[in-house]
């Protein structure tokens, strides 16, 4: 391993440090896609707008769409993505929608170390010069609704540039989900792959993750709604996480339409992540400005900005 790696390990090691045994290589795999899903503990039935391409994309919109977000996550690194859906073929009983999105981390930069071999290489003498270090995520997704019976598949091609080496690999994603009677179950295996190279240690660290998840339908008027959400998903070298949450929904006269949505969550490993997450929005139209905010203990916190848009035809459902 190069100095100039060893020095930026350090860095990806407290991004990743929100689990104790989180991975070190493409961070970004494991992060909130959005601002809507954020602030409802990541669960995917949060994100109704373009950026469910990246859970699986068997939710993505029936309508064209855009969502993008950015934050700053902890110490310097910058989160962002974006997504873009739209439909592309329509038959009796089925419709068939198309979207690509990418995500990015920026890592900012580190003092580059020499590794004193009497510490185990986790300290060092500076020379004075800086290294950075950055991820990025493409992704094209489809999805397919037949009935009550939705489908989605996706393939990510990613690549992480760390210090001076980079890797880049491609992986799969697949989802299903089925409503009845309003209620909904979605299942994702999201970032399966055969490639298994590290640019830091050139060995495995792509993150997979499995979701179980259910919503309920809406619950309440026109004017007031909710409904409740749960999810089980499993991250490679992170764990199982359990959540529970909800999304209140309230329109005005005026048009606006005020949503806030909240999680609570436990996790099998142990982590800096606080157990509960907060976040809300505010629509218009065709537009939505969204917000999720998550602590991370001594680490600070972490406040997601979003916005999207979404083309409105008669008869869109809000979800």
């Amino acid at each position: 391993m190069t100095r100039r790696a060893h020095s930026f390990l350090l860095l990806i090691g407290l991004l990743a440090g929100s689990s104790a045994s989180a991975q070190t290589s493409m961070v970004v795999l494991t992060l909130p896609a959005g601002a809507r899903a954020a602030g409802g503990g990541d669960a995917a039935p949060f994100a109704t707008d373009a950026s469910a391409l990246f859970y699986g994309a068997q939710r993505l919109p029936r309508t064209r769409a855009v969502a993008a977000s950015a934050g700053t996550w902890l110490g310097d690194a910058q989160l962002a993505s974006v997504a873009f859906a739209t439909p592309v073929a329509w038959q009796r009983r089925a419709q068939t929608v198309m979207a690509l999105g990418v995500q990015s981390l920026d890592y900012g930069s580190v003092d580059e170390i020499v590794p004193d071999p009497l510490t185990g290489g986790t300290r060092g003498t500076p020379t004075g010069n800086r290294v950075g270090g950055n991820e990025l995520a493409v992704t094209l997704g489809l999805s397919q609704n037949v009935g009550r019976q939705r489908i989605g598949a996706a393939l990510t091609y990613m690549r992480q540039a760390v210090a001076d080496l980079s890797a880049s690999a491609v992986t799969m994603s697949a989802a299903t989900g089925l409503t009845v009677r309003g209620w909904d179950v979605d299942f994702s295996g999201e970032h399966a792959t055969t490639s298994r190279r590290d640019p830091s240690r050139r060995t495995l660290s792509i993150p997979t993750t499995q979701r179980l998840s259910a919503a309920t339908p809406d619950w309440g008027r026109q004017s007031a709604r909710w409904r409740g959400v749960v999810e089980a998903r499993r991250v490679s070298g992170e764990g199982t996480t359990l959540l529970a949450g909800g999304e209140a929904e309230f329109r005005s006269a005026s048009k606006w339409i005020v949503q806030a949505r909240a999680a609570a969550l436990t996790y099998s490993e142990e982590t800096a992540r606080a157990p509960w997450t907060v976040g809300g929005s505010a629509a218009r139209g065709a537009w939505t400005l969204d917000y999720g905010y998550q602590g991370f203990g001594a680490l600070g916190a972490v406040h997601r900005m979003g916005v999207t848009w979404r083309a409105i035809h008669a008869g869109t459902r809000s979800r």
